[in-house]
């Protein structure tokens, strides 16, 4: 038996870092971002720009509305606090 747990854990040992091992040259040699979409010798295009936003309609209840606070703070009141549940205990 302690042979086989010797071995079951060689194995689990062996697998894990060979496991480990191919997934780091694959990643070593897997195309980088700058290579999967231009060769080295073209330029890349400038980026498009996009348009302002239109302004929003309504002046008059937007300004109304910016003025109105988003929340509003409600006074507390204070509860006495009883325990909903109970146990017996020990």
């Amino acid at each position: 038996m302690k042979l086989l747990k010797i071995g079951i854990r060689f194995w689990i040992t062996l697998t894990s870092v060979l496991s480990f091992l191919s997934g780091w040259v694959m990643l070593a040699h897997a195309p980088k971002p700058n290579q999967a979409n231009f060769s080295s010798s073209s330029v890349a295009a400038p980026l498009p720009t996009l348009e302002p936003l239109n302004p929003l309609s309504g002046s008059d209840d937007n300004n109304n509305f910016q003025n109105q606070p988003l929340f509003s703070v409600q006074p507390s009141v204070r509860s006495q606090f009883k325990p909903a549940f109970r146990t017996g205990g020990s």
